[in-house]
């Protein structure tokens, strides 16, 4: 006797994206950002935050990643350096305890605005 097949599991998106009017908070969904999700979150961003979408202020909320790989800092630079081609501000919020350690070895944390929070960020 077989039986039924079972719904597959649902799986959260990787990356949330919330727009507050010319605000744009991303969300990453994992606590390590692979490689193979590095292209789907800088995708997600620059289809978001194109020339003609009106964001001013892209925020990063990276309070649920634990682990940040040396790729994944190159994509942080590229979307910095993307955001301010288009006149957009670019700050990082929420970062854990590692993840802000990792930035202030490579000295990054001079680079990008860092907000304690993404409430902080907005202000």
């Amino acid at each position: 006797m077989s039986q039924p097949p079972q719904p597959d599991p649902i799986t959260p998106d990787p990356i949330t994206i919330e727009k507050r009017g010319t605000i744009l908070i991303v969300t990453p969904q994992m606590s390590t950002i692979e490689d193979d999700e590095l292209g789907t979150l800088a995708g997600a961003i620059d289809q978001a935050t194109g020339p003609e979408a009106g964001i001013k202020l892209v925020i990063l909320d990276l309070s649920r990643v634990r682990t940040v790989p040396s790729m994944a800092l190159g994509l942080f630079v590229h979307l910095a350096n993307t955001c301010k081609s288009r006149q957009q501000k670019l700050k990082l919020a929420a970062l854990q305890p590692q993840v802000r350690q990792v930035f202030a070895i490579t000295q990054l944390d001079r680079v990008f605005v860092l907000a304690p929070s993404v409430e902080v960020a907005l202000q």
